[in-house]
């Protein structure tokens, strides 16, 4: 069974800690979860990196923008309401039974791909990216016909508009996605350092150059979220698909598990842990 919880507006930091209690609780099952944007700007940054080389701290905290660091990996982003974010979390077990046999398509920086097979008893982080762009992805995008899996980022041609972070653990995996369906060039540029370690696709181009907005391509995120619905109910084999409450999701809050998630003191020029009703009291 696939749990399918579906948000709106909520808050990406709370989503952020009730995925990793999910990720981190044995046997909580497989979830896909889709959230419609979160309520106010927030610069994400990836669990390894270090705010001061990635974000410029006092234009983020002179506009009032809270920077968070994931518990998974992954880049660095500006997200508000306008980003749509969807997470899968599934054991190897599950992905087996859907997948009896996956196929991994390369696309390389010129018109020619590399095809594949992918042991699924041994998955690993690019065997997920794959799988992600090419037996599920390019189905939520298939209109799209220049849609391509560009190293670890989802693209048009040569223009980002997902990004995708990852964690691993025995049983299962969690890979989750911000799709830019518009931003503000401003706080993009503004906010977000150019990157020491880049994609070589990128070639050095500015966020600007490098990035697109899916709004040139869709009329609305609903329009997204309901090829992501075709595509969930459209999986091989036909798993049971349950679709559950937030409330459902937050009791696996109450399991005790480590917690990674943190905020960026801008008076002490470092990250510290989560203080709210998800987590109250300091580790």
């Amino acid at each position: 069974m696939i749990r399918l919880l579906r948000l709106n507006r909520f808050p990406i930091l709370k989503q952020l800690q009730i995925e990793e209690a999910l990720y981190r609780t044995p046997n909580s099952g497989n979830w896909i979860i889709i959230n419609n944007g979160t309520p106010e700007p927030i610069v994400i940054v990836g669990a390894t990196g270090k705010a001061d080389k990635l974000v410029n701290l006092d234009e983020v905290e002179s506009r009032g923008i809270q920077t968070m660091k994931r518990f998974s990996g992954g880049g660095t982003v500006v997200a508000d309401e306008n980003t749509l974010f969807t997470s899968i979390l599934f054991e190897f077990e599950t992905l087996k039974q859907l997948f009896p046999t996956m196929s991994s398509t390369t696309t390389t920086t010129t018109t020619e791909t590399t095809t594949t097979s992918i042991n699924v008893g041994n998955i690993y982080p690019k065997d997920i990216m794959n799988w992600s762009a090419n037996s599920f992805y390019k189905h939520v995008f298939q209109e799209q016909l220049d849609f391509r899996l560009q190293e670890n980022d989802y693209a048009f041609g040569k223009q980002k508009f997902g990004g995708n972070a990852q964690s691993f653990s025995k049983h299962k995996f969690l890979h989750h996605t911000s799709f830019l369906y518009d931003f503000k060039d401003d706080h993009m540029m503004a906010c977000l350092k150019q990157p020491d370690k880049i994609p070589e696709y990128r070639q050095n181009r500015d966020h600007l150059s490098f990035l697109c907005k899916l709004k040139d391509r869709y009329q609305s995120k609903d329009h997204i979220i309901n090829n992501l619905l075709k595509t969930i109910n459209n999986l091989p084999t036909s798993p049971s698909i349950k679709e559950v409450t937030l409330e459902e999701a937050e009791q696996f809050l109450l399991n005790p598990h480590p917690k990674s998630n943190q905020l960026f003191d801008y008076n002490l020029k470092n990250w510290k842990d989560i203080i709210n009703e998800y987590n109250p009291i300091k580790n």
